[in-house]
C-alpha cells in the first residue's frame, strides 16, 4: 500500500507540493472499495508557467500512465468497477475499485504491482513481508503494512526541510461501528465508523511509524 506513494512522490519530487489520499471502505461482509487520489492542483499551476519548456509534461504523462496500468492490473486480479482518471475540474487524479472479499484485496496488495512502479526510488526489505488484510468473521479485521528498508530518498537531510509540502492520508471506514482499535497513531472519527493516519508523507511512510492495526466491530 505504501509503495505506490513512493512512486508518486518520486515523480513529483522538486516539482510542487501534493496531497495523496488512500481510502478503504469495508461493508459488513468484508467486501469493499479502495480509492487512491492525488491532488495535482499545485503541480498543474506550476506547469502552467512552464509551457514554453515542456519540462513538466513528462511527469504528468508518466503519472497518468501509472494509474492506467494499475487500473488494468487490478481488473485482472479480480477487482470490479475499476475506474481511473481525473475529477470534474481535472486537478485530482484517482484510481478506484471494488473488491468482493478480503482475498481479492490481498491479491492486489500482494501482486507487487505498486512496487513495480517505484523505478528504484526505494528498496523493499529483503525477505520482508508484503501487506496483508486478515478477517475473522465479519467483525474483526487486521492489517499488516509491508516491510520496507529505510529509504534514503525519504531520509535525506536536504529533503527534511521539504516534508511539510507532501501530505498523506490513509483512511479505513466501515459499515459497522468500531468497538476497539489497537493502533495509537490512528485518529478515530466522531461517528466511530472510520479512522485515519494523516500528516507529512515523510512521517507516515517512515519505517518507524506503524500503520498496522487490529479492529473489532460492533
Amino acid at each position: 500500500m505504501k509503495s505506490i506513494i513512493f512512486f508518486i512522490f518520486a515523480t513529483m519530487l522538486f516539482v510542487a507540493s501534493c496531497t495523496i489520499t488512500q481510502d478503504y471502505h469495508f461493508n459488513s461482509d468484508m467486501s469493499g472499495t479502495s480509492t487512491t487520489q492525488v491532488d495535482m492542483s499545485q503541480l498543474i499551476e506550476f506547469m502552467a508557467g512552464m509551457d514554453s519548456t515542456g519540462e513538466g509534461d513528462n511527469s504528468m504523462d508518466t503519472l497518468d500512465q501509472t494509474f492506467a496500468n494499475a487500473a488494468a492490473t487490478y481488473q485482472q486480479l479480480g477487482a470490479k468497477n475499476v475506474k481511473y482518471g481525473w475529477n470534474d475540474d481535472s486537478t485530482v487524479l484517482f484510481v478506484s475499485y471494488d473488491f468482493d472479499n478480503i482475498d481479492v484485496a490481498n491479491k492486489i496488495l500482494e501482486s507487487g504491482t505498486d512496487a513495480d512502479m517505484l523505478g528504484g526510488t526505494t528498496t523493499g526489505k529483503e525477505g520482508g513481508k508484503k501487506a496483508q488484510f486478515k478477517a475473522k468473521g465479519s467483525k474483526q479485521l487486521s492489517y499488516k503494512a509491508p516491510e520496507f528498508a529505510n529509504d534514503t530518498l525519504m531520509n535525506n537531510e536536504e529533503m527534511a526541510s521539504m516534508k511539510d509540502y507532501y501530505q498523506y492520508k490513509l483512511s479505513f471506514s466501515f459499515e459497522r461501528e468500531i468497538k476497539k482499535l489497537d493502533n495509537k497513531n490512528a485518529v478515530m472519527t466522531p461517528d466511530s465508523k472510520s479512522f485515519e493516519f494523516a500528516g507529512s508523507m515523510f512521517d507516515i511512510l517512515s519505517p518507524d511509524f506503524k500503520t498496522d492495526f487490529k479492529v473489532k466491530l460492533k
